[in-house]
């Protein structure tokens, strides 16, 4: 009996042990079948992100804007459509689709949000064409966020003078907290909108604050450019401060409130189908700042985001493409989030 005693207990012990084993294969395939999901969901999610690029190019190539607002940028929209319409679902095959949107801030009196469609570039101020003789924009900029006078001048002029022949190295702790090495000098024009992390003086708060009203695209041979209908509140108002300290005739909240009216449109909302319907054209006003103009812009930044429906897996790319009249579409920068 005691040996039939022992001889159950083998058997209960090797049946656990049995138990266990099955148990963590089990486990182990339901992990790999998740992992193999998973990857399978990213491939999909970022094939489609990557259709969604591609019926962009195809869009700038079919139907370009005469006139780029925040209502529309890049593409002419029908009016029986609206940006959602066209950006807010791009079939991308089986199981997957695209979104293109960008966080909008600063504009009119509305909260942040998410707007669908195409942001354009050159409603931002261009880096590369900011020198001596207007360094007061960037600098009214730098205080609208929160810089005194003097600082924004100071960190206005670095900026200036890393581009410059006789610029050193730095040794910003903003840009070693997100990079081991440290950049040279450029000696030439910004090519990506971090390395003003390089700048001495520059921290990451007020390059956070300020990073989503500046550029490094754009034709820097006629200067300084500005699309005022699609500019935001920031740098509407750093323009017209900067114009204001320049010239003493000017007055910026002039300056601001005509600049709003002609980009919102009658409705004064940001984001509907009459923004740029105003005209800078009948403005007779001769103090008017040269950097704010109208027109159709070259530059524009596609965020788009790839969902495969099955996992619910998110690809996000973010691009900028150059798309100027006569000439084929075509990506400048290329950013996988």
């Amino acid at each position: 009996m005691n040996n039939k005693g022992v001889v159950l207990v083998m058997v209960l012990w090797v049946l656990l042990i049995l138990s266990l084993v099955v148990w963590g294969l089990g486990r182990r395939s339901a992990q790999e079948v998740s992992l193999v999901e998973t990857y399978r969901g990213k491939l999909r999610s970022y094939a489609a992100a990557r259709a969604g690029i591609n019926d962009i190019l195809d869009l700038l190539d079919r139907s370009p804007s005469t006139k780029d607002t925040l209502y529309a940028s890049g593409i002419t929209i029908e009016q029986t459509k609206s940006p959602e319409d066209i950006f807010g679902h791009i079939d991308a095959g089986r199981n997957a689709f695209a979104l293109v949107q960008w966080p909008a801030r600063n504009f009119s009196s509305m909260d942040a949000h998410l707007e669908f469609g195409l942001q354009d570039e050159e409603g931002r101020i261009n880096i590369n064409a900011i020198g001596l003789t207007n360094f007061q924009i960037l600098s009214a900029l730098l205080q609208i966020n929160g810089l005194s006078p003097g600082d924004g001048d100071k960190l206005a002029l670095a900026i200036i003078n890393y581009t410059g022949l006789n610029a050193q190295p730095s040794n910003n702790n903003a840009f070693k907290d997100l990079n081991d090495t440290l950049l040279k000098p450029k000696n030439k024009p910004y090519e990506n909108i971090f390395e003003l992390l390089e700048v001495n003086g520059m921290t990451l708060k007020i390059f956070d604050k300020i990073k989503d009203d500046l550029t490094v695209y754009g034709d820097t041979q006629r200067g300084l450019w500005i699309n005022l209908d699609t500019a935001s509140n920031n740098v509407i108002q750093a323009v017209a401060n900067a114009a204001a300290r320049l010239n003493p005739s000017v007055n910026a909240a002039d300056v601001m409130r005509q600049a709003y009216s002609i980009r919102d449109g009658a409705d004064g909302q940001s984001f509907s189908a009459d923004d740029g319907v105003g005209s800078l054209t009948g403005n007779m006003d001769p103090n008017w700042p040269v950097a704010l103009q109208e027109g159709r812009s070259n530059y524009y930044r596609a965020r788009v985001v790839g969902v495969d429906n099955d996992s619910g897996t998110r690809s996000v790319l973010d691009v900028v493409i150059h798309d100027s009249p006569g000439a084929q579409a075509e990506i400048v920068s290329w950013k996988r989030d």
